[in-house]
């Protein structure tokens, strides 16, 4: 059986690696597309959860002057994906990147550990 496999942030750099490696195994996955404007359309979003078997979550921001808009992206992209999962009650397997900075006292670190503990809830 072929699995459906999303990946947000997949024109990031791991994103489009994994995307790109993806597509040399036709015979087991289907490349489910996603556009970082799915995270401002609740619907577009529902309907991608919708179509996955498996989301494998990469899009954070990583870079800014500001670091509160670091962490508040992150977990606003995280809020939005789980929102979106609930509502349509689509269960597919999600794969959460996180990050070796998560124990680290800085904005991206610390939406990486909440974003993983708002995903394990």
């Amino acid at each position: 059986m072929i699995k459906k496999i999303g990946i947000t942030g997949q024109r990031g750099f791991v994103g489009s690696h994994l995307y790109n490696t993806l597509g040399l195994l036709p015979k087991e996955f289907e490349r489910v597309e996603f556009h970082n404007s799915y995270f401002d359309s609740p619907d577009e979003l529902q309907k991608f959860v919708s179509t996955c078997d498996i989301i494998v979550h990469l899009a954070a921001m990583n870079r800014s002057e500001d670091p509160q808009l670091i962490y508040n992206t992150n977990i606003t992209l995280v809020k939005n994906l789980i929102q979106a999962l609930e509502h349509t009650k689509a269960v597919p397997h999600v794969l959460f990147s996180s990050s070796s900075q998560e124990d680290n006292d800085n904005p991206y670190g610390k939406s990486k550990q909440e974003g993983r503990a708002l995903f394990e809830d």
